[in-house]
């Protein structure tokens, strides 16, 4: 069957067959505030914008042209980041297939994390697609890296400017991708992949580093930030200090969790699983002692000091996602989830691919006999797990939270379809702002301008059939706030007349 179709073909067809639940999510959250901004502002407004921490000129710029060429249509966008994870999954298979020269231990690792329950957090949340941008520009580079140094090739100035651009990319597309530019230099200086070029790569990817830095603090300087600002982030050392047990034990889980749910995904997250949520931080704590260190160790052990190496340096792109996120989220503002599914992206598929040069390292220690079958135990561990991946994936949003997001938008839309089809008069239309709630702990206008900001997504411009198109709030601060954003949408939308002077 593997010599009919090509073996990577495996791992897509089960990504897809696994994934595709995604493609029937829905707008949620923090999805209406980047499709608010790419229809409020002007591109390069709307790009500076960062939000959660994060710098976001990239992923922004493909809310835009999507929203562009598709209009505010989900599964266009869902189809996108579907697509997306997709090609990551070719990149990590080619990855492992140069690191190890086994189509089969290739395939094992490109599915596991293919098909992972915990990819759905990020694949069928439009706001988290920033993660997979990243990720497939980081597994680009990386497979660049290792075919250069599998070959003993050097690196051209095209490919090295290539790579510059992909890790901007990756910076700029979520805070994990920024923090993969920035790790970067330090991974290839521990594993060495090209000794004869070793200078010019840090110097290439030093300086990649420097700039994602410097443009992070330049834009938090300039534009601020909708949830935290520079200040905040330069407090967050001393915060660091203050909560450094919580921050421990965040980064200890989510590192479980990571490398637990490449192999025990149904079994510890969604519909199936075995395991309850609120143990499963703990039952994957259990695993990752119990079975995944010594199985990561005794690799080490067994591993030529040049592997070894290489192991270490690709082990420090998912300590350091995971310890950004300990940080961010457990430094005395928020409380971590650290079960929340979309923390598991990038960092699962550097683990899978560490998971496959232990597995290597395993079956060189087996039999001859036993390792010619390895294509055969991969067809009946897929044709066993496939179902369960399929059916068990863990959800983007709480299902509530998406049925209430989805009824508010449904009531939002119909009331601006009604004030729009029967207008009093024959001249400009007024309609009567109200909240749009866009985030489930309350109405929050100055993210979001309520019914005025949904209309600015769902049409085009500020006129309908001809007419122009007005909307009469009660909130003076929140006109005021709209009249200061020169040149946008909204800045021409919004009229202060409260109802009791109408």
């Amino acid at each position: 069957m593997s010599n009919r179709i090509p073996f990577v073909c495996w791992p897509l067809i089960a990504t897809l067959v696994a994934q595709s639940h995604v493609l029937f999510n829905a707008f949620v959250f923090d999805d209406f505030l980047h499709l608010y901004a790419v229809s409020n502002l002007s591109l390069l407004e709307a790009v500076s914008v960062p939000w959660g921490g994060h710098l976001l000129h990239s992923f922004t710029t493909v809310v835009w042209i999507v929203k562009s060429l598709f209009g505010p249509d989900p599964f266009a966008f869902l189809l996108l980041g579907l697509l997306v994870h997709v090609a990551s999954v070719w990149l990590l298979f080619e990855i492992v297939l140069c690191l190890t020269g086994r189509a089969a231990v290739a395939a094992f690792g490109a599915t596991i994390w293919g098909i992972n329950p915990f990819i759905a957090g990020t694949l069928g949340w439009v706001s988290a697609h920033g993660q997979a941008y990243a990720t497939v520009a980081v597994l680009w580079v990386l497979l660049d890296i290792v075919r250069c140094s599998q070959r003993s090739t050097l690196m051209g100035n095209t490919l090295l400017v290539r790579h510059a651009v992909l890790l901007l990319v990756a910076a700029t597309s979520f805070g994990v991708g920024l923090t993969s530019t920035v790790i970067l230099p330090l991974l290839v200086g521990l594993w060495n992949p090209l000794p004869a070029e070793r200078f010019r790569l840090l110097v290439v990817y030093g300086g990649v580093a420097m700039m994602a830095v410097a443009l992070y603090l330049v834009t938090m300087k300039l534009q601020g930030d909708a949830q935290d600002n520079l200040g905040d982030k330069v407090d967050i050392v001393r915060r660091t200090a203050v909560n450094i047990v919580p921050i421990s034990r965040a980064f200890f889980e989510l590192l479980a969790i990571g490398f637990s749910g490449l192999l025990w995904g149904p079994l510890i997250a969604g519909n199936l699983s075995v395991v309850p949520r609120e143990s499963m931080p703990f039952v994957a704590s259990l695993a990752a002692v119990f079975v995944t260190l010594p199985l990561l160790i005794w690799g080490c052990w067994v591993s030529e000091p040049c592997e070894r190496r290489r192991i270490f340096a690709l082990l420090l792109l998912p300590f350091a996602g995971y310890g950004l996120i300990a940080i961010a989220r457990s430094s005395g503002y928020f409380v971590l989830l650290t079960d929340e599914p979309r923390y598991q992206y990038l960092a699962a598929a550097i683990m899978a691919i560490v998971y496959c040069l232990v597995l290597v390292k395993l079956l060189d220690h087996l039999p001859a006999r036993v390792v010619s079958f390895g294509r055969i135990p991969y067809f009946l561990w897929l044709a066993v797990v496939i179902v369960p991946c399929a059916m068990g994936p863990v959800p983007a949003i709480t299902e509530s939270d998406t049925q209430w997001q989805k009824n508010q938008l449904m009531q939002s839309s119909r009331a601006l379809e009604k004030a729009l089809e029967n207008p009093s008069g024959s001249g400009d239309i007024y309609i009567r702002n109200r909240p749009f709630i866009v985030f489930p702990w309350g109405y929050t206008p100055e993210y979001f301008p309520g019914l005025a900001g949904l209309f600015v997504i769902l049409y085009p411009d500020n006129s309908v059939d001809g007419r122009r198109v007005f909307f009469l709030e009660d909130s003076k601060e929140l006109v005021q706030m709209a009249h200061a954003q020169s040149g946008s949408r909204i800045s021409d939308l919004l009229i202060y007349k409260p109802k009791e002077k109408e």
